[in-house]
């Protein structure tokens, strides 16, 4: 036995639970300071969930923006920011599949391997990057199946062309992060996202609407060019960031991350048979997203635009939810890496409850304020008569949007426990199968029979929610993730 494997050995086996400790658990003093209750939780989530905040509020700002830029702008960078988003999603699930690895080593008390399985993501996401990079040629190819009109499917090629080329820096800054995530590390990340979005946010305006100082022009107008090359730039930025806090003394010290940067076939083997599946779901779940976008699309602008702004919105409920699931999945990564299965169960309690109460604030603010929210993104650009369809199209999607955001958390809290701990096949499985036969195939025949409608779609999309979130917590209550491990014995 090595001396990676130190802390494993003086925990020693698994406990089962007593009828006594499982009612304690219960109790709500043990609910908040217990192992993996509210409270340590709370301490590695919320980081997360104000690094997904961060995001969201990238992404709020940047349709905000591009709203008051002109209505072709808005209308064509959900569709080409989503399918990017969509390319990249197999890779980036693959990549941040980093986190699980180093969340179960460190719970083993290796620190040596967890560096190890960050260098093998870090090879995997600059191979990943130059694979992403060459779908630039594809890009008008993918735009004209969309359907949409010929100046919107323009702007949706330049945008995802801007994008697309430098990808692997956006997947080596998750693989960085994905690395001090597993380590518990999550304030670090958030000081780094919000750095990003510091950078990101004003940036995208001048880049998007120009810079003026005095008579003289500084920066031109450049639209939807503009806010893509944003994110670029912002990409680059993070990742220098995290790469200056991840390589440096300190961390050679503890954790050897210059002696691990040897190419392990082994590690980089289990990493991705590990990650591939995640990667699989990740993508599937984004392409039965942008499916439906492009779905909505087809309806006309309006709807198009209005749908956009409808999910800028959403993603301030959506993006802290996944931080939620992130910390439920490094949690019971931990938990499973110290052989620990009934204190993974508690991270997944103290999840719901954190989501539940999270959500439910949100969907009150979506209930109470829809117009104000919707008004924030109508501009001088829109004729009256779009403004006000606009208008009262996003007041009715956010009654749709209440009632699956009283979902997500759930599901996403199910999926990152049975990920944490390894069990990744079945959140594959079904997230591919709920895409194809709750969500595209439906939409497919409303189309075929001439009956599609707004409401319809949005009937069907939520819908596909509810059935992920009973498939996910049907699979968890089953309780095979508990024998699952990601990394080798030792």
């Amino acid at each position: 036995m090595g001396p990676d494997s130190t802390a494993a050995a003086r925990a020693g086996p698994a406990r089962p639970r007593s009828p006594g400790q499982a009612l304690k658990s219960l109790s709500p003093r043990h609910r908040w300071r217990g192992v993996n209750g509210y409270r340590h939780l709370l301490a590695l989530g919320l980081p997360i969930m104000a690094s997904n905040i961060s995001v969201s509020a990238m992404l709020f700002t940047n349709r905000l923006f591009l709203s008051h830029y002109s209505l072709d702008a808005v209308a064509a960078s959900l569709p080409a920011g989503i399918t990017y988003v969509t390319v990249a999603a197999f890779f980036q699930g693959l990549v941040s599949y980093v986190s699980v690895f180093t969340a179960q080593y460190t719970g083993a008390g290796r620190p040596r391997r967890a560096a190890a399985a960050l260098w093998q993501g870090l090879y995997l996401a600059v191979f990943s990057g130059l694979l992403i990079g060459l779908t630039y040629f594809a890009a008008p190819f993918m735009f004209r199946m969309g359907g949409h009109p010929e100046p919107i499917r323009e702007l949706e090629t330049l945008y995802y062309r801007i994008l697309c080329v430098p990808a692997g820096l956006h997947l080596v800054f998750l693989a960085l992060a994905s690395f001090l995530s597993g380590l518990g590390r999550t304030r670090v990340v958030m000081w780094v996202d919000l750095a990003g979005a510091l950078i990101n946010i004003p940036l995208t305006y001048f880049l998007i609407f120009g810079l003026r100082l005095g008579d003289r022009q500084v920066l031109g107008e450049h639209g939807a060019a503009g806010a893509a090359a944003a994110n670029v730039i912002s990409w680059l930025a993070v990742a220098l960031i995290f790469a200056l806090i991840v390589f440096n003394r300190k961390m050679e010290a503890s954790h050897g991350v210059f002696q691990a940067w040897k190419p392990d076939l082994r590690l980089i083997r289990r990493l991705a048979a590990y990650g591939l599946p995640g990667g699989l779901q990740r993508f599937m779940e984004l392409a039965a997203f942008t499916f439906f976008a492009f779905a909505v699309g087809r309806l006309g602008e309006i709807y198009l635009a209005a749908n956009n702004i409808i999910f800028s919105i959403e993603s301030l409920s959506f993006f802290p939810m996944l931080g939620v699931g992130a910390s439920v999945s490094i949690l019971v990564g931990q938990s499973i890496g110290r052989d620990r299965p009934d204190e993974a169960a508690e991270a997944m309690l103290s999840g719901v409850g954190v989501s539940t109460f999270y959500v439910s604030i949100i969907a009150a603010v979506f209930l109470l304020l829809p117009e104000t929210l919707m008004g924030l993104f109508i501009s001088d650009s829109y004729t009256p008569a779009e403004a006000r369809r606009i208008l009262e199209l996003g007041v009715i999607l956010l009654r749709f949007v209440v009632i699956y955001t009283l979902f997500d958390g759930l599901y996403l809290c199910a999926f990152g426990a049975l990920s944490g701990a390894g069990d990744v096949w079945f959140p594959m499985a079904a997230m591919g199968l709920t895409g194809l036969a709750g969500l595209i195939l439906p939409i497919w025949l409303l189309f075929e029979l001439n009956l599609a409608s707004i409401n319809s779609l949005w009937i069907i999309f939520v819908l596909y929610i509810l059935i992920l979130n009973a498939a996910g917590n049907w699979r968890y209550r089953q309780g095979r993730w508990r024998s699952k491990k990601v990394i080798e014995k030792t």
